[in-house]
């Protein structure tokens, strides 16, 4: 008996020693609980790459907290759009000048453990080139059996399938500062990703995010071959975040152009919550990688960057480099295009995508063949985008304020006044100066469209649609 435990006797019991048996000690280990283990953390401070660096946490006792409740729409602020896009300084990207922003985790695969399973027939066509331009997006369906082989399991299968469709995306942006009335430049460089959805006569066509491509002054995108080629951005839908890029199909090697596929695209409409997902991204700029998770939930209302966009929820890891890349479902088909994720200490796996039946149409439409400045139409306004502080301020309507008409133009004779703001065309929203351009010069000269204006009368704003018949642009010396 240890001396340290003399006070806890008992002086009426004898006390002797006892030899436990082996069904008493067995006993009394099944009623000793886990001991906590200690959990690791990454400290990137004492980190030069990526993963370095770790350091042991020990978890603190954890407190029970009353419930509050936490409006999802508190998303802005916390939703990192840089969290989907890498961007680092100085002519750098994230220690790889090639390989665009993504570090592999390690990918989860799922096998199918019934033993009444039958092998189906393997479906090779998911994924197949076409090359018929827009007309080949289309919602194409195959049955989940088809897709599922005895010996591959389903995401091996849909990434082998569709790593050929999926691109990295390389972007270099020019930034400007001033210190002591001197004006320096310097270069940025950062990343993204996308996937193919069709080609034209001399084009090969792109879908990625617009905030992945936006402002770039160099665009590369690089093949599953590693073969890297330059890109230009062909359109852009700001408000809904997507964009096409092209690349000149005179510059793929014929060895690229035997191996790249056009992606299928799926119905994220009758996509079910519960069901498996695999993302294929450029994370981190490490190259293309995969990650797989769950549909969490549909129709979110999430807002990032004052525009608020109704997404998919997935707790599939995205990170910096996925956006614009594609979130597939086991058929191998793209339900979702990577945009976002909900960073906040307390969440875990909250990431956002595009539901490919909302961005199917935009896309459509954005790949649509460009016409020719000289037969653009022309709507004969100066405009100015109306930004959040202006509309405030001044309790105006978001939109694009005309702040003169051209005499004789197509605006002023179908009734368009200086002071009215334009908000959409052919109910396509036009927010900004730069989508409004961009919608109306879609429609050649000589065809009707409708503009939609905010009016002040008598102090009251009203919305009025307004047929507007494009003229051609003057020429000016």
């Amino acid at each position: 008996m240890d001396e340290n435990n003399e006070l806890n006797k008992d002086e009426n019991v004898e006390y002797t020693a006892h030899e436990m048996t082996d069904e008493e000690i067995k006993a009394a280990a099944d009623n000793i609980g886990t001991t906590p283990l200690t959990s690791y953390s990454y400290d990137t401070e004492r980190s030069t790459t990526y993963g370095a660096g770790a350091t042991v946490v020990t978890p603190p006792p954890v407190e029970e907290k009353p419930k509050k409740k936490r409006p999802f729409l508190k998303v802005l602020g916390v939703i990192g759009l840089a969290a989907c896009f890498g961007i680092v300084a100085s002519g750098t990207f994230f220690g790889t000048s090639r390989a665009l922003d993504l570090i592999t985790a390690g990918n989860e695969t799922v096998e199918s453990k019934d033993d009444s399973y039958v092998k189906p027939e393997k479906n090779d066509n998911i994924g197949t080139a076409q090359n018929t331009g827009v007309d080949n997006l289309v919602i194409n369906k195959t049955d989940v059996a088809q897709v599922i082989s005895a010996d591959n399991n389903v995401v091996v299968d849909v990434v082998k399938k569709n790593m050929s469709c999926s691109v990295a995306i390389s972007v270099t942006f020019t930034t400007y500062q001033s210190f002591f009335g001197q004006r320096y430049s310097y270069e940025s460089e950062g990343g993204g990703s996308g996937f193919i959805v069709g080609s034209n006569d001399t084009e090969l066509l792109i879908a990625t995010n617009n905030h992945v491509v936006e402002n770039a002054t160099k665009i590369q995108v690089i093949f599953c071959d590693d073969e890297t080629v330059s890109a230009t951005v062909r359109s852009t839908d700001p408000d809904n975040d997507l964009a096409i890029i092209s690349v000149p199909l005179k510059d793929i090697p014929d060895k690229t152009a035997e191996v790249i596929t056009e992606a299928t695209l799926g119905d994220s409409d009758s996509a079910e919550i519960g069901e498996m997902v695999i993302a294929i991204g450029n994370a981190l700029g490490y190259g293309q990688s995969v990650t797989v998770g769950y549909l969490s939930a549909k129709d979110r209302e999430v807002t990032v960057g004052g525009v608020t966009q109704k997404l998919l929820q997935t707790d599939a890891a995205i990170n910096g480099g996925n956006s614009g890349g594609p979130l597939f479902n086991v058929r191998g088909e793209v339900v979702g295009i990577n945009c976002a994720k909900y960073t906040d200490t307390d969440v875990e796996g909250m990431c956002f995508a595009i539901p490919i039946s909302v961005a199917q149409p935009i896309l459509k439409d954005l790949m649509k063949d460009i016409i020719p400045e000289e037969e653009q139409g022309y709507l004969g306004v100066s405009i100015k985008t109306i930004t959040d502080e202006v509309a405030a301020f001044y309790g105006w309507p978001k939109g694009v304020y005309v702040y003169s008409v051209v005499e004789g133009g197509s605006a002023e004779k179908s009734g368009i006044f200086a002071g009215d703001i334009i908000t959409s065309v052919n109910g396509k929203t036009t927010l900004t100066s730069e989508k409004l351009k961009s919608v109306v010069n879609s429609y050649k000269i000589g065809e009707t469209i409708t503009v939609t204006i905010m009016r002040n009368e008598n102090g009251e704003w009203s919305e009025k649609n307004i047929d507007v018949t494009l003229m051609k642009k003057p020429v000016t010396d």
